[in-house]
C-alpha cells in the first residue's frame, strides 16, 4: 500500500484524480502552486500549510508566567512558600478545598530559573517530537492531562507539600511518545525508531533515579505523569494511522473516559488525603490563639483519621490548652499506643493523668517519657511530682537534682 507523500500515512486502495499521491487530510490543508506559474514544476504536489509550534505556545506560557512572578517581586531563584502560593501552587490544603485550580495552575509555575530552564529545555525536545506524532488536539490534551494525573499523584503522596511545575505533564509526554512509538504503525524508519525510543527510555529511567535519590524532587508527579502518558499514548497508537474521522472519533472517547477517570481520581483523593483541609485550619486557629477553633477542626481531622498519632498528640495537645483532662487522655492514650517512642506523647499523657488523680498511671508513662528523653528537665521535674504523688520521697528527691543539674548545664555560661 502506497503512503501520503506529505504525512507519510497510508492510502486507500483506490484514489482518484491527479493529486492521488497525498492523503484526504493533506489536501484539505493544501496549498496549491498555480500550474500556470512559469516557475512551477511539471507535476503539481500539496505543501501543507504551516502551523504555529504548539510547544513554543505552550513553553512561552510558562516562562510568561515565571517572568510576571519575577516583576512581581518574587525572588527568580529561590521564591518561598507564600509566594509560590499566592501564584496557584499545588497544596493539599487549598487543592482539596476550595481551590481545585491550583491542580492545573501548579503546572505552569517553576520554583526558580534553574527549575524552568531545566523543565523548558526537556518540554521543546519531546514537544516537538509530539507534534510530529499526535494531532494538536491529542498533544495539548495528553500534556495538561498529565500534568493532572502528577499534581493527583503528589496530593496523594504527600499532600502536605507545596509542589509546582511542568514535570509532571513533560514525563506523561515522554510516556506517550514510548507507547507511541512502540505500538503505532509509524511511517519512520526502525531504527529512527529504536534510537528515540532509547534515547525517551534513558531521559525517564535518569530522571526518576535522580528523583528517587535528590532532594526537593517530587518524584510522585513524575510516575502520576509517565504512568497516565504510558496509558494514553498506548490507546491512541494504532488509531495514528487511520483516516482523520476515524481517529477523532477514537481519539474523542479516549480522552472523554481519561476526563472521567481523572475527576475520580481527584474525587478519590479529596476523600483519602481530604483530612488535611481541617488540619491546616487548625494549624492556623493554634498560632491566633484561637483554641476552640482548634479543637473543632482537630476533632474533623482525627475523625477523618482515627489512626494517625501526629492528629492524635495535637488533638490531645488542644484539650489541654484548653485544660479538658477528660478529653485529652483518651486523644493522647490513643496517640502513645501507635507510637509507643514518642517522648513528648507519653510526657503529656502522664501531666493529664496527674490531673485526673490517676497517680500511678501518671507515674508509669512518665517514667517512659523520661526514659525516651532522659535530657529534658521538663520531664525529669514532673516525674519527680509523680513520684511524691505516690509516696516515692527518695525517687522524687532523685528526680528533682536531675532535673536541676540539667538546667544548670544547660544554662549559658
Amino acid at each position: 500500500m502506497a503512503n501520503c507523500i506529505s504525512c507519510g500515512r497510508p492510502l486507500p486502495a483506490f484514489t482518484f484524480g491527479e493529486r492521488s499521491n497525498v492523503c484526504a487530510d493533506c489536501r484539505r490543508n493544501a496549498v496549491e502552486v498555480p500550474a500556470d506559474w512559469s516557475g512551477a514544476p511539471a507535476a503539481p504536489r500539496a505543501v501543507p500549510a504551516r502551523k504555529a509550534s504548539l510547544t513554543a505556545v505552550v513553553v512561552g506560557l510558562n516562562v510568561a508566567v515565571f517572568v510576571a512572578m519575577t516583576l512581581s517581586g518574587v525572588s527568580w531563584t529561590q521564591p518561598n512558600t507564600q509566594q509560590l502560593l499566592r501564584w496557584g501552587a499545588n497544596y493539599g490544603p487549598l487543592s482539596l478545598g476550595t481551590q481545585p485550580w491550583r491542580i492545573l495552575t501548579s503546572n505552569y509555575l517553576h520554583i526558580g530559573i534553574f527549575h524552568i530552564l531545566f523543565n523548558m529545555w526537556c518540554l521543546w525536545d519531546l514537544g516537538n517530537l509530539a507534534e510530529r506524532i499526535f494531532d494538536r488536539w491529542s498533544y495539548i490534551l495528553i500534556y495538561t492531562m498529565c500534568g493532572l494525573a502528577g499534581s493527583l499523584a503528589s496530593l496523594w503522596w504527600h499532600p502536605l507539600v507545596v509542589g509546582a511545575g511542568a514535570s509532571g505533564a513533560i514525563f506523561g509526554l515522554a510516556g506517550a511518545l514510548i507507547a507511541a512509538l512502540y505500538l503505532g504503525k509509524l511511517p519512520f524508519p526502525k531504527a529512527a525508531v529504536a534510537h528515540t525510543l532509547r534515547s525517551l527510555l534513558i531521559f525517564a529511567g535518569y530522571n526518576l533515579f535522580f528523583g528517587a535519590v535528590g532532594a526537593g524532587v517530587d518524584n510522585s508527579a513524575h510516575l502520576g505523569g509517565l504512568v497516565t502518558g504510558l496509558a494514553l499514548g498506548a490507546v491512541v497508537a494504532k488509531q495514528l494511522t487511520e483516516p482523520a474521522e476515524v481517529r477523532n472519533r477514537w481519539q474523542l472517547a479516549v480522552f472523554a473516559a481519561a476526563a472521567v477517570l481523572l475527576f475520580g481520581s481527584f474525587r478519590y483523593v479529596r476523600q483519602t488525603r481530604g483530612y488535611v483541609v481541617p488540619l491546616a485550619q487548625a494549624v492556623s486557629a493554634l498560632t491566633s490563639n484561637r483554641v476552640d477553633d482548634a479543637v473543632r477542626s482537630l476533632e474533623e481531622t482525627a475523625a477523618r483519621k482515627p489512626d494517625d498519632p501526629a492528629i492524635l498528640l495535637q488533638l490531645g495537645n488542644a484539650y489541654l490548652q484548653q485544660q479538658n483532662y477528660a478529653k485529652a487522655e483518651p486523644a493522647l492514650q490513643r496517640a502513645v499506643e501507635l507510637s509507643p517512642k514518642n517522648a513528648n506523647g507519653q510526657y503529656e499523657l502522664g501531666f493529664v493523668r496527674l490531673r485526673l488523680g490517676k497517680n500511678d498511671q501518671a507515674l508509669e508513662s512518665l517514667q517512659k517519657a523520661v526514659e525516651l528523653d532522659p535530657r529534658d528537665p521538663r520531664k525529669q521535674q514532673i516525674l519527680g511530682v509523680a513520684y511524691l504523688a505516690n509516696g516515692m520521697k527518695s525517687e522524687a528527691q532523685a528526680a528533682f537534682q536531675r532535673a536541676n543539674d540539667l538546667q544548670q548545664s544547660a544554662a549559658p555560661k
